[in-house]
């Protein structure tokens, strides 16, 4: 039985930063050799990251950053964005992976 093509399942997240923050080129390095990570634009007071949701998730992702000593704002209105965002991405994640059966079709073995 053949294995079924991994999806390619793009996803993107804007963090929120504590203060106006300039990642030396090691940080950059770092986040842009994250397995997953398909680009990271740093503005003001904000970092957008797009990623491949069947390779790394966002708590990966926000571990990393917290690795990196980049200032992560934690209230609460982003730990709701950040819950939202990743039931969004579980919901995308197994929809690509599952096998879908068309509606005029009995299921298999029938």
């Amino acid at each position: 039985m053949a294995d079924k093509p991994t999806a390619h399942v793009e996803s993107g997240f804007s963090f929120a930063l504590m203060t106006d923050f300039t990642p030396d080129s090691s940080q950059r390095e770092v986040l842009a050799a994250t397995e997953g990570v398909l680009s990271a634009a740093w503005q003001r007071k904000r970092l957008t990251i797009r990623y491949n949701i069947m390779k790394t998730r966002l708590t990966g992702l926000e571990q990393q950053l917290q690795q990196l000593v980049i200032p992560l704002k934690h209230s609460r209105w982003q730990r709701i964005r950040a819950g939202w965002k990743n039931f969004t991405d579980e919901n995308l994640s197994a929809h690509a992976t599952h096998g879908h059966q068309c509606c005029g079709k009995p299921p298999k073995g029938m």
